[in-house]
């Protein structure tokens, strides 16, 4: 199967996005046209199969590098100080140096854990990722995003760090749990709301549409379809990530449904919730948002809503955290001159508006509705 080849403009952060199935098998060729020293700490989760981590080591290894492991908890609740410092003093009882290089190996909580201590270390060192989960694959790996959560709010710290390469093997989704495969939906949905172009790939319709008329087929882990909703969703972030890197403008759009969402995990301890399915309610309520403003119709905000209760993901949260989502949400990185700023779906699918004036008044009235 021929790789296919996504480049993140960054002029000297360019990095480009190889996606294969089974490329973890091969992954130690990739990396060695980029001229890193030889010592690599892998950084992984209980919950990835261990037959990943041993492809992955069994590679590198292969290619003349010298491999460390650490093994980290798996959850969004292990996305803290703790866990980096895990990962930190790994690297300095291994006596790492500025040219070695950290990997991670797992979901969007090991990516953002991992980039963000190499990062810190040293001031720097090579950062790789293999992301093994959906969400990993097309949303937390790409665009150097790296935080960990602090009680006060979730990603709180974090830097912007570019990774040196990323290897996408879509075929570890066939072992991933239907949870997670949701969770990863939720992202992918997003997306779909963000780019309505029509792609050859989706014989003519909108991404939007693809995902309605193929549900079944994804739910089932068909290959040939995740491998095109995989290299389509990163094909959308990569883009928008090589236009704005630090979400200084046009990058702040993929925010759609966050807002609501980072405030929803927060407000229930990352426990009832995952991101995706957070998510995926924060974009139903933007859609009402949208809707009562006059940005969109109600058939719009109404397809927005079936097409994720299609995918098996909630649409609504319980009111008795209300105060605390909100409380919560007025902690978020987005917060602006203390106003809310909301993505909001604007006129058709595929268009979105950026909003900072909706009152606290009618964001709790949409949460207890």
């Amino acid at each position: 199967m021929k790789d296919e080849i996504i480049k993140v403009s960054l002029k000297e952060k360019s990095y480009k996005v190889f996606i294969r199935n089974k490329i973890l098998n091969d992954c130690g060729l990739y990396l060695e046209p980029l001229n890193l020293s030889k010592k690599i700490l892998l950084v992984s989760q209980n919950k990835v199969p261990k037959s990943y981590r041993d492809q992955t080591e069994k590679s590198l290894k292969k290619s003349g590098y010298k491999v460390f492991k650490i093994i980290l908890q798996s959850g969004e609740t292990y996305k803290n100080k703790e866990s980096l410092l895990k990962i930190i003093k790994s690297a300095v009882k291994n006596k790492f140096e500025r040219n070695d290089s950290f990997l991670a190996l797992g979901g969007g909580v090991i990516s953002d854990l991992t980039g963000f201590a190499a990062s810190i270390y040293y001031r720097g060192v090579n950062f790789i990722c293999l992301p093994t989960t959906l969400l990993g694959m097309v949303d937390a790996s790409i665009g150097g995003k790296t935080s960990i959560n602090i009680k006060e709010g979730k990603n709180l710290l974090g830097t912007f760090y570019q990774p040196r390469v990323i290897l996408i093997d879509p075929y570890c989704i066939k072992t991933l749990p239907e949870k997670e495969l949701l969770t990863g939906m939720g992202e992918v949905i997003k997306y779909a709301l963000l780019e309505r172009t029509a792609r050859k790939i989706f014989s003519g319709q909108s991404f939007f549409n693809y995902l309605r008329k193929n549900k079944n087929n994804i739910l089932k882990k068909s290959l040939t379809e995740i491998l095109k909703i995989i290299t389509h969703s990163a094909k959308i972030k990569a883009k928008i990530v090589s236009k704005d890197e630090k979400e200084s403008n046009l990058r702040a759009i993929l925010n759609l449904g966050h807002t609501f969402a980072h405030g929803i995990e927060q407000a229930y301890n990352y426990k009832k919730y995952t991101h995706g399915e957070a998510v995926s309610i924060g974009m139903c309520l933007a859609s009402k948002l949208a809707y009562n403003h006059g940005f969109i119709k109600k058939h719009l905000a109404d397809l927005v809503i079936e097409l994720i209760d299609s995918y098996k993901l909630p649409t609504e949260t319980e009111n008795e955290k209300t105060e605390s989502i909100i409380k919560s949400m007025l902690l978020d990185k987005k917060v602006k001159d203390g106003k809310l700023r909301f993505i909001l779906p604007y006129q058709n699918i595929g268009t979105v508006k950026i909003i900072s004036t909706i009152p606290i008044t009618e964001v709790k009235a949409l949460l207890e509705s």
